[in-house]
């Protein structure tokens, strides 16, 4: 079993933007019909009327959050961008937040981005400040044949902070990331003047069963050995579990398995609760089809 958090993780490559709001349905469009189009910078800036820069943070972007991926002949589509963006797909204009939740759970679980393994990934940290984040990259960071510099952390935690909150809207966009709809970080002022940001689980506005059930049919295809099964505490608090990524309480993942298994997972999925086990159990061949795509991926990344 191969698991994300194994991998090298990142700490930059963003170019200090974040992903803004239109960029991930227009980079999936032009890579449609062109998919060597990131191949040449300079022809990619004229066709998506942005900077160099810029366009080397799209890509970083929508690579991350498998709108697109890398192919021998440039890029294809990614299995998110498909189910968002193609002709018969959820969410051509990314509007809905039940598609943001599917792109936090790509970043936190399967892009390798530092920031977002520490807070939403592993959730080790659910209240921070500025400096408590980059401590904890630098402590990740330690093993690294070279060295960060600490203006490299310092970036990434802004872009990550940034990526989810923003402390007033206005009408310049270039600050505006649409996972700040999500509501997952929210700031206090702290005695000392300074902002405290927390990340206690709340109620998931416009997480949908279908995005819990792709969720949690990733979380239990890492768990090795095609058992498609896991104790109810793991998928609660385990390390890039619904439970941890979407921040939920035991109330709230029961409700969310509930509607899963009398909706998108019906006759795949069954809770097991009685007084000596609590486990959630899968059946992929049970699956309908728009979710056995995903099952195929899955089974393939992790064996």
């Amino acid at each position: 079993m191969v698991d994300e958090l194994d991998r090298a993780e990142r700490f930059s490559g963003h170019e200090s933007f974040v992903c803004r709001y239109g960029w991930l349905p227009k980079i999936y469009r032009a890579v449609v019909s062109e998919p060597a189009l990131l191949r040449n910078h300079e022809g990619a800036m004229d066709t998506l009327g942005i900077g160099r820069n810029m366009v080397k943070s799209l890509q970083f972007w929508a690579e991350a959050t498998d709108i697109i991926a890398p192919d021998k002949a440039g890029h294809v589509p990614g299995l998110v961008g498909s189910c968002l963006f193609d002709e018969l797909g959820w969410d051509p204009y990314l509007e809905s937040l039940e598609s943001l939740w599917l792109i936090h759970w790509q970043l936190s679980t399967k892009a390798g981005l530092a920031a977002w393994n520490e807070v939403f990934g592993e959730g080790r940290l659910i209240r921070f400040d500025r400096q408590g984040l980059v401590n904890a990259l630098m402590r990740r960071s330690a093993g690294l044949s070279r060295p960060l510099a600490s203006s490299t952390l310092e970036q990434h935690v802004s872009i990550f902070i940034q990526s989810y909150y923003q402390a007033e809207r206005s009408t310049d966009d270039t600050s505006w990331c649409p996972l700040q709809d999500l509501n997952l970080i929210k700031a206090t002022k702290a005695e000392d003047g300074g902002v405290k940001y927390n990340t206690d689980a709340a109620l998931p506005i416009g997480l949908s069963a279908r995005v819990f059930g792709f969720a949690l049919l990733n979380f239990l295809a890492r768990q090795g050995k095609n058992q498609w099964t896991a104790d109810f505490s793991n998928v609660l608090k385990g390390e890039c579990s619904p439970g941890v990524v979407f921040r939920l309480d035991e109330h709230q993942l029961r409700q969310f398995l509930t509607n899963t298994i009398a909706g998108p997972f019906q006759g795949a999925l069954r809770f097991v609760d009685t007084a000596d086990t609590q486990s959630v159990v899968l059946k992929p061949a049970e699956l309908g089809p728009q979710y056995r795509q995903w099952v195929r991926e899955e089974v393939l990344e992790y064996a």
